[in-house]
């Protein structure tokens, strides 16, 4: 085991220790201090009572709206149970002003959410409305994006909405604002609109756009994790917006503007399909909008980089790799869209159509509602089918609910069952976020150590207060699954917790990481995990495409490379917490030892690799299948770390070299690594680690992301 230490950071001994692998429950605290947004509870569709509420789209076979049908004309199902309609209403709004000329004096009464605080004078004003919410991103849009998105919809305003049309403005750099609530005032739109144009609102807007491109220096590592790398921070804020206006039934519009939205870091595919899932649950359709309109991608690459050197332009492999970052930037818009009902407008100059989209597809719904003839609080998702009895007609309605049921009133047979219930569903829970980190390394044997990290958010959680002692019991289950469907391995784990006051009062400012880990063989598996809060029954889903390859060490291969800021002991803040394990628990029998172990120490992996300028990176991984000198008969391997921004080459450590195996391993050499990045500035970068054979001449090179604030 050798530590390389790069540029002028002291040696650093640390002495090995075989121990066996387990589970650590590590309390890590935050850097800094953040206002996280606020999360509610998992949500139902329930009006008053047990009254649901579906808003139902019908169109023929040309695509255009039905506007003729009646309450006996529907039927409607929930889970294959009639149900009776009791309310049925048909919203009609008018597309065009009633006016036009009198732009800013509408012949309806004037309505501005931002000036009535009471609640149920808002839902009075909403009848016979439509709901438009306009999105401007600035944390991804350009100057001359921006103007062109605030142009179109500014027109929009003055010149094809009515008195009928409610619209509320929000933004996102750092945080989501919401400048305006609902209102069909013209001139306070207006208003509000050029206000966030740079050409109109002078110096003051163009501080805040540069403000909005730097405003990631406010973020300390753990929190840019969760914002960041969990997909993005902007799909969080897309959900908090729909959380917002959950309260309100009707339908509602969101017109997403922005230049771009390449996923990065952590591809958490439950995250995206959570914010999909908070829209639909409140009634919102996201038409996305990309500002930059019909791209042109010249073959050198345009005028703001350089052109590409060597062969690659001449080989077509760097108009390939733009083609496919352009692809990626416009990939994650055409989800939201088209999974929530709305349409993403691509590859055009013209965005005025999003509009025109927005007043057709609004026009005409039913809103139907029933008394669920099911009285079970069991808490367990109902599915809705609508029917019509005219033939060739296509309905669009969201799929169902959740029933309510208080979860401290659940059994613990129910507990267990709602478990298995929400692991086999294909919804994402969100109520309580976290992230995950799944990394590979070699056994004795034919299988690979899977060691798992999984990050959760410390201001998501609620202790019982037992006198000076806090205490909280979280719920994990997972399930490995391989790409046909046939599950590979289930496992639980349940963690109690119990803490002094002060020690959970730092964790809601932190996170709480726990690790655990599975031996498997090579192969693809689908990887979810669950995590329940058992005090408010909180859920919490990541989902995870994960590929084990065989390490068999008859060539040279590479374990994962794992980032890390932090060392600590294998049990360190693992005082107050106990593991009650209900099933077989989550590590697979023979699994001989921890592979994040370097010597008697711990590396504590950073999931989303970002880091602080002032913070140490370490840099662990394990090289198999190295040859062994004849005469020495030990290894010789060359390794060396690399540091890349954009094109250009920041740092370079000096080569190092391994001679000798781990303890207890014939072919496995451990590499640790420790970078002082004090010295770079804040930026994306990429770690490009070089491993030699010297004695076989073979080369092996591995890349992956980091980010340093």
């Amino acid at each position: 085991m050798v530590l390389a230490i790069v540029s002028a950071l002291a040696s650093l001994r640390l002495k090995r220790r075989c121990i066996a692998a387990g589970l650590a429950f590590l309390l890590a605290c935050s850097l800094g201090a953040q206002t996280a947004p606020q999360r509610t509870q998992r949500p139902t569709f329930r009006i008053q009572s047990n009254l649901v509420a579906v808003d139902v789209t019908v169109r023929d076979k040309k695509g255009d709206l039905v506007r003729d049908l009646r309450r006996e004309d529907f039927t409607l199902y929930e889970d294959n149970a009639l149900q009776e309609i009791v309310n049925f209403s048909l919203e009609d709004i008018p597309v065009a002003p009633e006016n036009p000329v009198a732009a800013t004096a509408p012949a309806t009464p004037a309505v501005n959410f931002s000036a009535v605080p009471e609640p149920e004078r808002k839902k009075e004003e909403l009848k016979d409305k439509r709901l438009v919410i306009l999105f401007f991103d600035l944390s991804s849009l350009t100057t001359e994006d921006l103007i062109r998105s605030l142009t179109t919809a500014e027109e929009f305003v003055t010149k094809k909405s009515s008195p009928h049309d409610l619209v509320a403005v929000a933004t996102f750099s750092s945080i989501l604002q919401l400048i305006q609530d609902f209102t069909n005032d013209r001139e306070v739109l207006v208003q509000t609109l050029r206000q966030l144009n740079p050409t109109e609102a002078g110096d003051a807007a163009a501080e805040e756009l540069g403000d909005a491109e730097s405003s990631d220096e406010i973020f300390v590592p753990d929190e840019v994790q969760f914002n960041i790398f969990n997909t993005d921070r902007r799909l969080s804020a897309l959900d908090n917006l729909a959380k917002t206006y959950r309260e309100y039934p009707e339908r509602k519009s969101l017109i997403y503007f922005s230049s771009g939205f390449s996923t990065t870091g952590i591809e958490n595919q439950s995250q995206i399909r959570s914010t999909v899932d908070t829209a639909n649950q409140s009634n919102i359709s996201i038409y996305t909008v990309d500002s930059r309109g019909l791209v042109a991608l010249p073959p050198g690459g345009d005028a703001s980089r350089k052109a590409p050197s060597g062969r690659a332009m001449f080989s077509g492999s760097a108009r390939e790799r733009q083609v496919a970052s352009l692809s990626n930037s416009q990939e994650t818009l055409t989800t939201l869209a088209h999974d929530t009902g709305g349409t993403a407008f691509q590859d055009t100059n013209d965005l005025a159509p999003v509009f025109d989209k927005v007043l057709n597809d609004t026009q005409t719904y039913y809103m139907l509602g029933y008394f669920s003839s099911n009285a079970k609080e069991d808490g367990k998702f109902r599915k809705i089918r609508v029917e019509v009895n005219r033939p060739g007609l296509k309905l669009q309605h969201r799929p169902g609910y959740f029933a309510s049921k208080q979860f401290t009133r659940m059994t613990q047979s129910e507990r267990d069952r709602q478990l298995e219930d929400a692991l086999g569903l294909d919804r994402p829970f969100s109520d309580l976020p976290f992230i995950l980190q799944a990394d590979y390394f070699k056994d004795d044997g034919t299988n690979s150590l899977v060691p798992i990290s999984i990050q959760l958010a410390g201001d998501g959680i609620q202790f019982d207060e037992k006198g000076n002692q806090r205490e909280a019991q979280f719920e994990f289950l997972a399930r490995l699954a391989e790409p046909k469907g046939k599950v590979a391995g289930l496992a639980r784990d349940l963690v109690h917790v119990r803490l002094p006051a002060r020690s959970a009062e730092k964790i809601r400012a932190g996170q709480i990481l726990y690790t655990t880990g599975f031996q498997l063989r090579p192969g693809d598996y689908d990887l979810k995990f669950l995590i329940r809060d058992n005090r408010t029954g909180k859920l919490g889903s990541f989902e995870q495409r994960l590929a084990v390859p065989p390490l068999n060490g008859k060539t040279l291969q590479l374990s994962s490379i794992v980032l890390g800021s932090r060392l600590v002991k294998p049990d360190e803040n693992s005082a107050g917490v106990s593991h009650q394990r209900p099933g077989a628990g989550f590590r697979l029998p023979g699994a001989p030892r921890d592979p994040l172990l370097i010597e008697d120490k711990k590396i504590v992996p950073s999931i989303g690799h970002v880091f602080l300028n002032r913070q140490t990176l370490y840099v662990y991984f394990q090289v198999y299948g190295a040859q062994e000198d004849r005469q020495a008969k030990k290894p010789r391997i060359e390794t060396n770390l690399l540091l890349i921004q954009g094109k250009t080459k920041v740092l370079e450590s000096q080569p190092h070299v391994v001679e000798g195996w781990a303890k207890n391993s014939k072919d496995t050499a451990a590499v640790a690594m420790a970078v002082p990045l004090r010295v770079l500035k804040k930026g994306a970068y990429t770690v490009q680690i070089h491993v030699r054979d010297c004695v076989s001449d073979t080369n092996l090179f591995q890349r992956v992301p980091l980010v340093i604030n």
